[in-house]
């Protein structure tokens, strides 16, 4: 059966919503592997939005994650609500500062820090029925919330550019994206790596 993975997805800008190349470089990767792509996301406001011109936050303007992710997908864009975690593979999270800044709430005093409850109740469904979850640059800091450390304490700036670090027992994996890479090449090997090496802890899986 043709395997499923999800991309979860925070708007399109790197300062703001997901990265747009590692967004797209990942749903590429995938599709060239024949796998099924998902994309999906929380139908909320971003956390603020940044013009990527200045970095600068703009005063006064709101844009729904719904809306800026559609800019990065052809097709059907799924809320986490419409899917179940059970109906998934894999999961890839890629980075950019939408991730932590939209899908946490480390950013608001009045809150307790951690994961939105219900991307929580989302990636941990993921986890619970097996799917392989994959973090690129700044998205490991979801995973490392709910599931703890990577393995030897290791993160994206202990990482070679392309590599990928690999917590078998966890099914996680996470590549350090734009954090370390300089170039889109070089972006790609490491999706790429990230790639395979999904593909191998499902293999591993049902071999088990």
């Amino acid at each position: 059966m043709k395997r499923r993975v999800g991309i979860l997805l925070t708007g399109c800008g790197a300062y703001d919503g997901s990265d747009p190349h590692e967004s797209v470089l990942s749903m590429l990767a995938l599709q060239e592997a024949g796998i099924d792509v998902v994309p999906l996301v929380l139908d909320a406001p971003q956390f603020h939005v940044v013009d990527p011109t200045t970095g600068q936050e703009v005063d006064g303007e709101s844009r729904r994650m719904m809306l800026e992710s559609a800019r990065l997908v052809r097709g059907k864009l799924w809320t986490i609500e419409e899917l179940s975690p059970k109906l998934l593979d894999g999961l890839i999270l890629p980075g950019g500062q939408g991730p932590v800044k939209s899908l946490m709430q480390n950013f608001n005093p009045k809150e307790a820090p951690g994961v939105l409850p219900s991307i929580k109740e989302f990636l941990e469904g993921c986890h619970k029925a097996g799917a392989v979850l994959a973090a690129i640059s700044l998205s490991e800091f979801l995973l490392t919330d709910l599931f703890g450390p990577w393995p030897e304490d290791r993160g994206c700036f202990d990482l070679e550019p392309e590599e990928v670090l690999v917590d078998r027992e966890g099914r996680r994996l996470l590549t350090p994206g734009y954090t370390l890479a300089t170039s889109l090449p070089q972006l790609n090997r490491g999706i790429q790596n990230l790639r395979d090496a999904m593909i191998q802890l499902m293999d591993e899986a049902v071999e088990r």
